[in-house]
């Protein structure tokens, strides 16, 4: 619903009521210094802020990088290839990090890999998790998520919290749909998935630590016959949420492929998307922006 600025001066009565949002300039969110004129992509802040996973084409083909600093308020600088997730044949994408600190730790992604085939690289995504066993220990047992596997792409891994509800996306043949699946109270693999009723299309999705608020990427109008993205955000909890609403203030209008990928930090306090606006340094760039100026727009 537009808001509407009442004028009190003595002007003709044509222009009393103005639409405040018409007036209101787009927020600005920062494009991390990391970027570069490849694409980046997937982002995925860890829970204490100080590590920032995301995948890159930097190399011709699609890995997990990771870059580290020592204190929250400093700059995302340089960054380097995930160790665990190295392949001179298949891709990585779509980190996701459980929480610091609680252990087994688990590290859940994205590949078309495939030990089967000759190149080690098969025909879809599926999603993979690795273990961290304790503070000191590497990721190992390397996992898939068989309860979630088909012949089609599945990607963008989340899980809740309360680690007991995993969203990820699937590629149908009408186009991207999100999923949903539970963890039993003991622990243990996902139950099978169902869809969460959102319309076809609205998928990758990222939500708060509450579980209740949600935000994902949708398809927007273009004037083009290619497929563009915005970003969107909905209430709700399981499979059951409202209809997503744009981020009007936040979506530009000038990129070819628009704005994708949302990812909250673990607190809900920063959402990190990604973008082809101008203002980046080329390609899909990794911006951020404060959830508080994003609320503040919305009221």
């Amino acid at each position: 619903m537009k808001r509407y600025l009442i004028a009190v001066v003595s002007i003709p009565l044509f222009v009393l009521a103005l639409p405040a949002d018409d007036e209101d300039p787009p927020l600005k969110p920062v494009n991390l210094p990391l970027n570069t004129e490849k694409d980046e992509n997937d982002p995925h802040p860890s829970s204490n802020h100080l590590t920032l996973l995301y995948t890159t084409n930097a190399r011709g083909k699609l890995e997990i990088m990771i870059s580290e600093r020592k204190k929250v308020d400093e700059p995302w600088m340089s960054s380097k290839v995930f160790p665990d997730l190295v392949s001179k044949e298949a891709d990585f994408r779509s980190p996701f990090l459980t929480a610091d600190g609680k252990y087994p730790q688990n590290l859940y992604y994205a590949s078309n890999k495939d030990p089967e085939k000759k190149d080690r690289k098969g025909d879809n995504y599926d999603i993979y998790f690795l273990v961290k066993p304790m503070a000191k220990a590497d990721f190992s047992y390397d996992n898939a998520v068989i309860t979630i596997g088909t012949p089609m792409d599945e990607m963008h891994p989340w899980q809740t919290a309360d680690n007991r509800s995993f969203y990820f996306s699937r590629k149908t043949e009408g186009g991207w749909r999100l999923f949903y699946a539970t963890r039993p109270p003991d622990g243990g693999q996902v139950g099978d998935p169902v869809k969460v009723d959102v319309p076809l299309g609205f998928h990758h999705a990222t939500l708060t630590p509450d579980g209740k608020t949600m935000y994902l990427q949708g398809p927007v109008a273009s004037k083009t016959s290619k497929q563009r993205w915005g970003l969107f955000r909905t209430t709700g909890s399981g499979k059951t949420w409202a209809r997503p609403e744009p981020l009007t203030a936040l979506n530009s209008a000038d990129g070819p492929t628009g704005d994708m990928s949302p990812a909250l930090s673990r607190d809900g306090s920063v959402l990190y998307f990604v973008s082809d606006r101008p203002g980046g340094k080329g390609g899909l760039d990794i911006w951020m922006i404060p959830v508080a100026m994003l609320d503040k727009k919305s009221k």
